[in-house]
């Protein structure tokens, strides 16, 4: 049993002394939103890890501004498969994959889409309070493209598709990061 241990703790420490040697990059966006409740602009943090030359991890958050009543933000740890274009030097695309946290607060009753307005008696019925709050869980499939415009700094824009329930929704950014 001793034995299984020290292997399993030999593991990890070589796993994490390789995962030291990834690129990372740490970057804002700005982008839209666009759900059948929901539909405005936000602004974004990201963080990007190389695990390998291939597979990234990218966890992110991001604030969407209110929009008829409703505000949202997400939380959202994706998965990149980074290819790296060689006709175009620097160019990478990627499909992406991953889980969301999306928190949403509904105001004052009367949103001013008739859209939120129905889902909101649909799902606490006309006596309700006038405002609620929640946090929902999901899922993102998309893809992106990233392109150096300087030795540390990236330009990318990125397309991905939340599956939320109530809050589906087409999502897509600019941004700019920066290596180190």
């Amino acid at each position: 049993m001793k034995k299984i241990l020290m292997a399993i703790m030999a593991l990890f420490v070589c796993a994490g002394m390789y995962a030291q040697k990834g690129e990372q990059a740490a970057g804002i966006n700005l982008g839209y939103g666009s759900g059948s409740l929901h539909k405005s602009f936000k602004l974004g943090l990201e963080y990007k890890y190389n695990i390998t030359d291939a597979i990234r991890i990218a966890p992110s958050f991001d604030y969407f501004f209110k929009d008829l009543g409703t505000s949202l933000w997400d939380i959202n740890a994706n998965v990149h498969y980074v290819f790296n274009i060689k006709s175009v030097d620097g160019l990478k695309v990627y499909p992406l994959a991953g889980l969301t946290l999306l928190g949403y607060s509904v105001g004052d009753g009367d949103t001013g889409s008739s859209d939120m307005d129905e889902w909101f008696e649909e799902e606490y019925g006309e006596e309700a309070a006038s405002s609620d709050s929640g946090v929902k869980f999901g899922g993102n499939l998309g893809a992106g493209i990233q392109y150096p415009i300087m030795e540390n700094l990236d330009l990318s824009f990125e397309i991905k598709y939340q599956f939320v329930q109530d809050f589906d929704q087409v999502v897509f950014h600019i941004g700019a990061a920066y290596k180190f």
